[in-house]
Parts: C-alpha cells; structure tokens; sequence
C-alpha cells in the first residue's frame, strides 16, 4: 500500500472511489444542462438510451438476482405508458403530474400478475410471461377506451411548446435511468439484496438460512416492474404515440435480453456497458438491413460461449474494480 496514503489516512480505494465519484458529477451536470446545448434530435436518442438502460437493468435484476427469466417484459412497459396516456388524456392533467400514478399502476400490475406467474417456474415461467404480454396487447388492441388498434396520442402535450416539450421528456428520461441505478444499489446493498444475492447462488441454502424466497422475489418482481413501467411511459412520451403492436412489442424485451448477456448478467456494471455497445452498434450498423441483425445475433451467441458473464467479466478479470460497492469477493484458498 502506498506510504504516503497511509501517512495522511487515506486508502487508495477510497481515494480512487472519490475521484470517480467526482467525475461521476461531472458527467451528471454535463447530462443535466444537454438540452440547452445539443439538438432535438440528440435528445431524443438520449431519451431512447436512458428508458432502454432502465429496461435492461430492470430485466438484468430479475433475472440475474431472482432467476426470473421474462420473456414478456415489454408488458410492464405497455402498462406503463397507457396508463400515463389513459389517465393523463381523460382526465386532462399535466402528463409529468401523472408519471408517479402510472408507476403506480405498473406496481399493482405486477403485484396482482405476480399471482398467477409465481405459480409457475422455469421455461414455463418465461413463456407465460410471454403469454400474458400477448394477452394484454390483444386487449387493448379491442379497447375503443384505449384507442383499439390505431392507439392513441398525447394529447395533454399538446399545450407545450417543442423545447419545452423535448427538453421536459429528457429530463424524466435522466431522471429515470439514474434513479433506477440508485435504487437497484441500494436494494442490493439492503437486506433485500443479500437475500436476492443468496437466493440466487442457491435458493435451497437460503430456505435453510431462514430467507423469504417469495417474498424476496416478489418485492424484486414489482420494483422491477415499476422501474419498467416508468420507462416505458416516459419512452412512449418521446414519440407522442401508443399503438398495441408497438408498446407491447417484443422487441423491448430482446433489447433488455441482448444488453444484458452483451454486458453481464447479474452485476450492476453490465446493463451500463451493454447500453452503451448496443447504441453504439445501433448507430453505427443499423444502415446494413438483415445483416445488423445477423451481426448482433453472432455477437450475442458468441458472448454466451467465450464470455458467459459478458462484456464486464472481461474486465473484472483484468482488473478488480467493484464501482458500486455491490461485488462480493470470495475467500481465497
């Protein structure tokens, strides 16, 4: 250990920690004051980016802390958004009012859908989350109070004007993605989290410790749902539009499954980087048609072969950096 540390009583980790910690503020001041200097449309990807992190932390949780493998994720999000729509063009309040109530109804989806998925496990778990997505688009697609199939705008929006608009939008987006990164580390780092931690290295060891598995994954089922909810309606708020076939789509849950095999499945780092590869793939090869698709497709496969505990994994066998203090580090022998 350095010597110099240690006479002024400062661990290097803590130092390191403090420095990261200060650039981490950085980059959030930076983020915060984006929409007076970057375009529309720059915005509008952030937006995309911050609810798709959001999603994929969501579904990285249940999955990597739970063993609650979601096929049907993107029916939180579809809750989410046409509650935020439903209650915000009927009623005809301010749509940023009524963000916390359709988090809200996400909540109770969950905690109600929780009833019957929890009785089943496994393959048929996935696929009847998947089953209970299709059934809610099918739904809403024969709901003339929703819109039926051509959906529904939104029209409480209406009244702002562009910036305003767009700049309110990022700013929910922000807050959604970095809240849900603060309250996934403060729920692993609580007894929750040791409970999920413990449930998911093996659930008949933590029965035996006195653990709550139902309880623990059903608190986890619904804050992840809500997390979902919430990004999915301030998602739906950057495009104005809700359409079945699209906020029900299965497409939110294969970008939440992609990010976090490319990333790491269960770690807090692997949804931030597989986000970040994915967008920037996204970006850089979506022009390419099929071939994109191919190429994400072989990527993703050859994640799960040479880096089963993706892209993180090659870093923390390099390096041991825990920024988020969550880790546990096994004794060694």
């Amino acid at each position: 250990m350095n010597s110099v540390a240690l006479i002024h009583g400062i661990r290097p980790r803590s130092a390191g920690r403090a420095v990261a910690g200060a650039l981490l503020l950085a980059l959030l001041g930076a983020l915060a004051v984006a929409p007076w200097f970057t375009s529309f449309a720059t915005q509008r990807l952030l937006v995309e980016v911050f609810t798709v992190f959001a999603m994929a932390l969501a579904w990285n949780l249940l999955a990597g802390y739970g063993g609650l493998v979601v096929v049907g994720h993107q029916m939180f999000a579809g809750v989410g958004a046409y509650a935020l729509f439903a209650l915000s063009n009927r009623l005809g309040v301010n749509p940023w009012i009524m963000l916390p109530l359709a988090t809200m109804a996400t909540a109770l989806f969950a905690w109600l859908s929780a009833l019957p998925m929890f009785r089943l496990s496994g393959a048929h778990f996935a696929v009847g989350t998947w089953v209970l997505a299709e059934m809610l688009r099918i739904l809403t697609l024969n709901n003339e109070w929703l819109g039926a199939g051509g959906g529904m705008p939104l029209e409480a929006l209406a009244s702002f004007d562009r910036w305003t608009r767009n700049a309110g939008v990022y700013w929910s987006a922000l807050v959604t993605g970095v809240g849900a990164l603060v309250v996934a580390r403060l729920m692993l780092r609580s007894q929750l989290g040791l409970a999920l931690m413990s449930v998911r290295d093996s659930e008949a060891a933590a029965a035996a410790s006195g653990v709550s598995i139902r309880r623990a994954k059903l608190t986890l089922w619904v804050i992840a749902g809500s997390m979902t909810g919430l990004a999915g309606a301030v998602a739906y708020m950057n495009t104005l539009q809700v359409t079945p076939d699209a906020t029900f789509s299965l497409n939110w849950s294969a970008a939440a499954i992609f990010i976090a095999v490319l990333g790491g499945i269960g770690t807090l780092e692997g949804p931030i980087l597989g986000t970040i590869l994915y967008f920037v793939l996204r970006e850089s090869f979506a022009t390419h048609g099929s071939w994109y698709f191919i190429g994400l497709g072989s990527l993703a496969i050859a994640t799960m072969v040479f880096a089963p505990g993706g892209a993180w994994s090659i870093v923390t066998r390099r390096w041991a950096v825990d920024p988020f203090g969550v880790r546990r580090d096994m004794p060694r022998r």
